[in-house]
C-alpha cells in the first residue's frame, strides 16, 4: 500500500498514475477509498439515468430496497441448498407474478429469477416456444415483438 504522506490522495498522484488502469493491473496497490473514488468519478461522465426517458433500467428505488440488495450481494441465488430462504423468497415472487398474470394455478406455476433482462427475455421466449411445440406447432413460430431487447436477434 502507499505509505508516504499524501500518496493515498487521488489528486496528489503524479499524472501518469492518476485514473483507473486501462490495460492491466496497476503496478502498486491503492487504498480502497482511492479505487472507489476513481471509479465513482469516471462514472460521473455517464449520462444521468433519472433524466433518460428511454432507459429500461430502474432510475429510483426506495432506500429499503437498496439496503436489501446490499445485504444480499454475497448470496449465490443458484445455490438453493446453501440459501434456502432466498430460494423461498424467489418462489413467493414467482407465485405473486403468476397470480398477477392470472395463471390458472399460481401455486403450481414454474418460474425462476434471472440476473439480467436479456436472460429473462430469452427464458420467456423459450417458454413460449415450448408451449408452441406442445400445442403441435408447425412451421416457424410467429413471435412478434418490438425493437426493445437486443437478445431477440439471438
Amino acid at each position: 500500500m502507499p505509505d508516504t504522506p499524501g500518496s493515498d490522495d487521488l489528486f496528489a498522484m503524479p499524472p501518469l498514475e492518476c485514473g483507473a488502469p486501462k490495460s492491466g493491473f496497476p503496478q502498486a496497490e491503492m487504498f480502497a477509498q482511492v479505487a472507489y473514488q476513481i471509479v465513482h468519478d469516471e462514472l460521473l461522465l455517464d449520462g444521468v439515468s433519472r433524466m433518460n426517458l428511454a432507459t429500461f433500467c430502474t432510475t429510483w428505488v426506495e432506500d429499503q430496497a437498496r439496503r436489501l440488495m446490499d445485504e444480499s450481494l454475497d448470496k449465490n441465488i443458484v445455490d438453493k441448498d446453501e440459501y434456502p430462504q432466498t430460494a423461498e423468497l424467489e418462489a413467493r415472487c414467482v407465485r405473486m407474478l403468476a397470480d398477477l398474470w392470472h395463471s390458472p394455478d399460481p401455486t403450481a406455476t414454474r418460474g425462476t429469477s434471472t440476473t439480467g433482462s436479456s436472460e429473462a427475455a430469452m427464458l420467456g421466449g423459450l417458454a413460449a416456444k415450448f408451449r408452441w411445440r406442445k400445442r403441435g406447432g408447425h412451421g416457424i413460430p410467429n413471435f412478434v415483438c418490438g425493437p426493445v431487447q437486443v437478445c431477440w436477434e439471438k
